[in-house]
């Protein structure tokens, strides 16, 4: 998937630095906007209507001899999301929790685990490690399971979770401490010094003159960091010459001088690694300076309506490599069809994203899990299935992904921005490949 959904963030300092950081933080998520009331898919505008109600359609394990304890009663089953609310970037990882809930809504209207309904615990980690250090005690002592979390400090509350050992299916993990929990799964999984070759090999095969001309910039905090020097380091190993590579502070807003130095060197291939706002300024910044890449590549962050409403025409022939689903086929996707519906029923004002997709993900594979393991469900066992899951789609929300085994999946598609639409470039649904060890960030 892009690098992308294992973001990866730095402690903060005080100071300066702390502003910083937390400033580099916001690019690690999509931003949160307002939909109508009339149920519109705002990166559309297509009307979706709420979808059937039941949740998974597994094969229940026999419920005998099920065991009530820390979240778990004789009427429901307690689930817990820790995403960051509030703290320097309010509501960074809203959707995360909002997708949750729609989830919850969506299986307690016709689902249960054995008899019990899920009850939904939301908490605040707070931009903070040690906002996520205490809402990890609060998942402990009160949920049975973590689901769908997202916070940029993650790393907060890993030894907490690994000491009480509550299963912790996230909808992606963000930092060093918290991959190597062995109670830690995320749905959309990655391994940071593993990038897809499908994305170079499709760029050589197709642009094969302008990956030889090519820039990289990226923000040089967070997860924009490792991510990109990660994927500049397998890039090169796949073939590419980068003849600019640029890291870019992230409380920079002049952009300028990078473009000038690109046209300058005769750069054919650009790629950023960073949020939609700054890949919007990229973009308007090179069309002000008339530089006209033969390529304009993002990460999944720039697949937000956002992106192209803040580039205006600057975003048109923008490029995307990501390994979800498009709400843009909805109409023809079951799956999508309950979380963009079922969101839009408990948050009116919400709109459908990325890490929303894969949030409601980790609640689907949750409830699919338990609902199997049947009477045998207890925090031991339920951990030893997550292990157990591979090639996991989210019922056709993303390419698959190697839940269990905490690495990179190797498929992905090419989208570009046509008439302000975004439209599949690549053939098929998605392009699959080897993984390339980029020989940074590996996981110990």
């Amino acid at each position: 998937m892009s690098t992308r959904a294992a973001m990866r963030t730095r402690p903060l300092r005080p100071g300066g630095r702390r502003t910083a950081a937390v400033a580099a933080v916001a690019v690690l998520a999509l931003a949160l906007g307002a939909c109508g009331d009339d149920q519109k898919n705002t990166q559309t505008g297509d009307v979706v209507g709420l979808t059937d109600t039941g949740g998974p359609k597994v094969t229940a394990g026999d419920c005998a001899g099920l065991k009530n304890g820390v979240g778990i009663t004789d009427t429901k089953i307690t689930i817990a999301n820790a995403s960051d609310m509030s703290g320097f970037v309010p509501g960074l990882f809203k959707d995360a929790q909002q997708a949750v809930q729609a989830y919850v809504a969506y299986f307690n209207a016709g689902q249960t685990i054995c008899g019990r309904k899920l009850e939904y615990l939301p908490l605040d980690s707070r931009l903070d490690a040690g906002g996520d250090q205490q809402a990890a005690q609060q998942a402990c002592e009160k949920a049975f399971a973590m689901v769908g979390s997202m916070a940029a400090f993650d790393s907060g509350g890993a030894p907490v979770v690994s000491s009480c050992k509550i299963p912790d299916l996230r909808t992606a993990t963000l930092t060093p401490a918290r991959l190597k929990s062995d109670v830690t799964f995320a749905t959309n999984s990655l391994a940071v010094n593993q990038i897809p070759a499908a994305v170079p090999d499709y760029f050589l095969k197709t642009h094969h003159d302008a990956t030889q001309k090519a820039a990289f910039l990226y923000l040089n905090a967070g997860a924009a960091l490792d991510n990109g020097k990660s994927a500049i380091a397998a890039y090169k190993k796949a073939g590419y010459k980068f003849i600019y590579e640029q890291a870019i502070d992230p409380l920079d807003v002049n952009y300028t001088p990078y473009i000038l130095a690109m046209k300058k060197k005769g750069v054919q291939y650009v790629q950023f690694v960073g949020d939609y706002n700054s890949a919007a300024r990229l973009a308007k910044v090179m069309a002000a300076q008339q530089f006209k890449p033969d390529v304009y590549l993002l990460d999944p962050a720039g697949y937000d309506y956002k992106f192209i409403r803040l580039a205006g025409p600057a975003a048109e022939g923008t490029r995307i490599y990501i390994n979800s689903a498009l709400f843009e086929e909805a109409k023809s996707n079951d799956e999508m069809r309950h979380y963009m519906g079922w969101l839009q029923k408990v948050a009116p004002n919400a709109y459908p994203t990325y890490f929303g997709l894969f949030a409601w993900s980790s609640a689907r594979l949750f409830t699919e899990q338990a609902i199997q393991l049947g009477g045998k469900l207890d925090r031991t066992s339920l951990l030893g299935a997550i292990a157990g899951v591979d090639k996991w789609d989210g019922h056709g929300l993303f390419a698959p992904m190697p839940v269990g085994q905490r690495q990179t999946g190797g498929c992905t598609a090419i989208i570009r921005l046509e008439k302000g639409k975004w439209v599949r470039e690549s053939e098929g649904k998605f392009l699959c490949g080897p993984l390339i060890d980029s020989g940074y960030g590996a996981r110990s």
